[in-house]
């Protein structure tokens, strides 16, 4: 195999995958939904709560679940493109926004109506494997692997030492 190394003045980012998140959530009407709800103390935000949602959605989709790694987003452009964000927050307003919308049900309500709503208007065809001598047994794939999240140096609770070597959390995520 050959490599042809060029020279380039385009614009290269390691969360290209973004622009499918931000178009997930597009089908949605989550942002506009979030935007009409309230959150007691929090009257006329600077940032809207659909940017807050969907900018934290932009972490977690890289594997990033500390509040503190949005900083180096609010200066990237590919970010709140990719994401339709308008204003990405800081570290503080979003934690201090998702503390306060935690306690809302009905922010609960809306994220959970949109979610099913998005996974019932795109239906992916679940196709099994066919085992045994005439094929009778059918099987549907179920992958489920461990994701570390790097939490070192943090006081969070519950924190503990990963596999990969450095303290953090360890959610099982399954794809179907």
């Amino acid at each position: 195999m050959r490599f042809i190394i060029e020279q380039s003045n385009e614009y290269l980012t390691t969360h290209s995958g973004l622009t499918f998140v931000g178009a997930l959530i597009a089908k949605t009407d989550l942002k506009k939904r979030l935007d009409k709800s309230s959150i007691p103390g929090v009257y006329t935000p600077n940032i809207s709560h659909g940017d807050v949602v969907t900018s934290y959605i932009g972490l977690l989709c890289q594997g990033k679940s500390d509040f503190d790694h949005i900083e180096p987003f609010r200066e990237d452009d590919f970010f709140a493109i990719s994401l339709n964000v308008t204003k990405v927050p800081s570290s503080p307003t979003l934690r201090q926004r998702l503390d306060m919308a935690g306690k809302n049900e009905q922010w609960k309500q809306i994220i959970l109506e949109e979610s099913a709503k998005l996974l019932s208007n795109d239906p992916v065809q679940i196709t099994p494997i066919f085992l045994g001598a005439n094929k009778e047994r059918q099987y549907v794939p179920l992958d489920i692997d461990v994701s570390p999240f790097d939490n070192s140096g943090t006081k969070k609770q519950g924190v503990s030492r990963t596999y990969k070597g450095y303290d953090g959390y360890a959610p099982i995520f399954a794809y179907l």
